[in-house]
């Protein structure tokens, strides 16, 4: 009898210790080749000053030809966040000291 008990209280430990894992809706690994583009996305600036988030095109920045909103999970909805493409690009594993994105003579400041 002692050693059934004991088979079973292990039996019993091991599936409880298999049983705590976790999953986050939205976030699966990917993988990714030399030279694989990777593309930045932009949601929102705050500030610590204001209450209320601007849009990220709000300011002069940089923009896309064409702006697309990227909501990649049901989270992200419901957050209310705009995940917004960006004229940003990387590229796996290729070294890129400074390169231009926008060459125009706006004055800044």
């Amino acid at each position: 009898m002692g050693t059934k008990r004991k088979t079973l209280f292990f039996a019993f430990f091991l599936l409880l210790s298999s049983a705590h894992s976790f999953y986050l809706p939205g976030v699966a690994p990917r993988d990714f080749q030399r030279g694989d583009p990777l593309y930045v996305k932009v949601n929102k600036l705050s500030s610590s000053k204001t209450q209320l988030p601007y849009d990220y095109y709000f300011l002069n920045y940089c923009k896309p030809p064409k702006i697309v909103n990227n909501a990649e999970n049901l989270g992200e909805v419901l957050r209310g966040d705009r995940i917004e493409n960006s004229v940003y690009t990387v590229r796996i594993c290729d070294l890129l000291w400074c390169c231009f994105l926008v060459a125009d003579n706006r004055p800044y400041g």
